[in-house]
């Protein structure tokens, strides 16, 4: 495999919520234990990384992730990214901690902005509350935030609000993400939130055009280009290009766009795309869902990204 520019470690398996379409919080007991993952971070660096990316789990259910993130920025990572639901970043002194050892970027689970809605996906009441207060715990800081969207069916509707309401909370760039269902864990609940692509590509494209007007980042994964209207192929972010290489709790490596989660593999209508070596295709659990039916080879003529 080609040098990865970024490193992600996904610390463990704990979490505080219970989120729909989350297989990160089955704790086995797995960790990267601390001395390892300075080991991995120095390793990855020799070889050129530039990014290191911590993640779980919930990351800041870890006692050593300050110090993790001082060894990263020792090390030369010119950026270390926290992906975190923002729970305990609600506490100004951790907040604060952790921006003062050196993170460069929080990423936090921003599913919806109705609290009903967060709350029931997150299967914490009071998780929306402890996201707002992090969000103001962190503005004065400086670091650069970014607001990991849910795209499902219940959040779908409003998905302009949500980019305008935490646009107005100090965030700059959002990425849409793909509710992924497993039948195994979330049974019917689960299936019944994982949207047809084509049935939000309307509130696709409202949220487009706030994040337009507003000067706004917006990206997204799992909605392959051949789904979404030209003037939204633009934000399709495939996960080939981010160049990530994942440590997980049980020590396995492997390619950010190997994972299933990213994609299931081409199906008949991907013969000949002009994408094809950089989409991973539709994923198992929509195919599963909702078929293969909307996806189609782009000739290279066609307008995307």
């Amino acid at each position: 495999m080609p040098t990865a520019r970024t490193l992600e470690l996904a610390l463990d398996y704990r979490c505080n919520l219970r989120c729909i379409g989350c297989r990160a919080c089955e704790d086995r007991g797995e960790r990267i234990a601390p001395e390892r993952a300075a080991a991995l971070l120095r390793e990855a660096r020799e070889a050129g990384a530039t990014c290191a990316w911590l993640g779980g789990g919930e990351p800041t259910l870890r006692e050593d992730l300050p110090a993790l993130v001082r060894r990263a920025r020792a090390l030369g990572f010119d950026e270390v990214v926290v992906q975190t639901n923002a729970m305990r970043l609600a506490y100004p002194a951790y907040a604060g901690a952790l921006v003062s050892a050196g993170v460069t970027e929080v990423r936090v689970n921003a599913k919806s902005a109705r609290a009903e809605v967060h709350d029931r996906l997150s299967g914490e009441t009071g998780a929306h509350a402890l996201l707002l207060r992090a969000l103001e715990n962190l503005g004065p800081l400086g670091v650069r935030v970014t607001a990991d969207v849910l795209l499902a069916r219940s959040t779908a509707p409003h998905l302009d609000e949500t980019l305008a309401f935490f646009a107005d909370r100090g965030v700059r760039r959002f990425a849409l993400w793909l509710l992924y269902s497993s039948d195994v864990h979330d049974g019917r609940e689960g299936e019944s939130e994982v949207p047809r692509i084509a049935d939000v590509v309307p509130a696709f494209e409202r949220a487009h055009a706030i994040a337009r007007s507003r000067g706004l980042e917006l990206v997204s994964f799992h909605t392959p280009p051949c789904t979404l209207p030209p003037a939204l192929r633009t934000t399709w972010q495939p996960a080939r290009d981010l160049g990530i290489e994942v440590v997980d709790p049980g020590g396995h490596r492997f390619a950010l766009h190997a994972s299933p989660f990213e994609g299931a593999g081409h199906v008949e209508g991907c013969a000949g795309c002009a994408f094809r070596d950089r989409c991973g295709g539709p994923r198992a659990d929509y195919l599963r869902l909702h078929g293969a039916g909307e996806f189609r080879a782009l000739s290279s003529a066609e307008e995307g990204p």
